[in-house]
């Protein structure tokens, strides 16, 4: 039996929970990172949240940098870093819509998210709901079953 994935929009839009019309609770926000389902955000009336644009999927040598990015020597023992989160939203970042509270999507020459706007992310703790976003958009993909 074969498999074969269905089209879909390569993309995602995230809101973080840092966003001022964010008014839920942590676990509502846990529960919209997991199912990306806005109705657990109770986003505020009048205000339009800021949302990060990711792509879904990268190209090989992305996947490779994004990888060896992960995995450090410290004293000859092998370490995987956290950092590589911070890279992937790098990699995977198209856009930023909305308010942004200053945060103007823009790229460095490499074509990449500008790092000093990956690094402000950062500094606002929201990397690691950035990336958990879209690990759940990677496993809500549908797959379709072939004979």
């Amino acid at each position: 039996m074969a498999f074969g994935l269905v089209d879909g929009d390569d993309s995602v839009e995230v809101i973080c929970s840092k966003d001022e019309a964010v008014t839920c609770d942590k676990a509502g926000f846990d529960e919209y990172l997991k199912t990306l389902d806005e109705s657990h955000l109770k986003l505020a009336e009048g205000i339009n949240p800021t949302r990060f644009v990711l792509k879904k999927t990268l190209a090989y040598d992305e996947q490779k940098r994004i990888k060896n990015s992960q995995l450090g020597f410290k004293d000859g023992d092998m370490q995987i870093k956290l950092g590589y989160m911070v890279e992937e939203v790098r990699y995977r970042m198209t856009d930023i819509k909305g308010p942004g509270n200053g945060m103007a999507f823009r790229k460095d020459s490499d074509g990449y998210v500008a790092k000093g706007l990956v690094e402000k992310l950062d500094s606002y703790g929201i990397i690691k709901e950035l990336h958990d976003a879209v690990t759940a958009s990677l496993a809500m993909r549908q797959v379709s079953k072939k004979s």
